[in-house]
């Protein structure tokens, strides 16, 4: 049987953040210079960028310098269901809390595979307090997709601790997502497909979520 989308039913929801050739700032390159195959058609030889441009899914590689890259995962890693956590603490509170966190997510609780962290609020960043980091690696999830102005605990170490609690557990990051205020359901389905290159550490993905109406 063909597998079918209703589209009547179900929207399709860009997520990656826009790369455009040549754009030069300073932590986040992308130049670029046009060239000639051996057949006369084009192509762009890549002067210089890295492996964390755009939107990109980041391995137990990134953070360990050994273990497994991107593309030694199964595809159907990449791709499941998700949930949206969109908190919005109180002003008086610095950090959000971890019993913040479980009221939006112990009801979804065994119906996600993916957890997509969006920002709506004014704060920028917005923090999380380091209490929630163990509770994430316990969830059971795959990816873990946060918004450029999310952060997790105070300090560098703070993060560190953050990326060893996830990827020890084979939660993999994806990072620079992008227009996920069009995302309108607590529950989803969200695909974030990565570059199929062996030995870097971070892959470049397009992130896009299948939303219903």
């Amino acid at each position: 049987m063909t597998f079918n989308i209703d589209w009547n039913r179900y929207k399709c929801i860009d997520l990656s953040w826009t790369v455009t050739a040549n754009q030069t700032t300073p932590d986040r390159p992308f130049e670029v210079r046009l060239g000639k195959l051996g057949d006369g058609t084009n192509k762009f030889d890549i002067i210089h960028t890295h492996t964390h441009v755009g939107t990109h899914v980041e391995s137990p590689w990134h953070f360990y310098g050994k273990g497994k890259t991107c593309a030694e995962y199964p595809l159907e890693y990449f791709m499941g269901p998700a949930a949206l956590l969109d908190p919005v603490p109180p002003p008086d509170e610095l950090l959000v809390r971890l019993t913040s966190v479980k009221s939006i997510l112990e009801p979804l609780r065994g119906k996600f595979e993916i957890l997509y962290v969006r920002n709506s609020t004014e704060r920028r960043p917005i923090r999380y307090h380091m209490e929630c980091i163990p509770y994430f690696a316990q969830l059971g999830i795959k990816l873990f997709i946060f918004d450029v102005t999310v952060g997790f605990g105070e300090t560098d170490e703070d993060g560190r601790t953050f990326h060893d609690l996830l990827m020890s557990r084979d939660i993999l990051l994806v990072e620079f997502p992008d227009n996920g205020s069009a995302i309108d359901k607590n529950l989803f389905y969200l695909f974030a497909v990565p570059t199929k290159v062996y030995g870097i550490d971070s892959n470049p993905c397009r992130l896009f979520a299948i939303v219903e109406k």
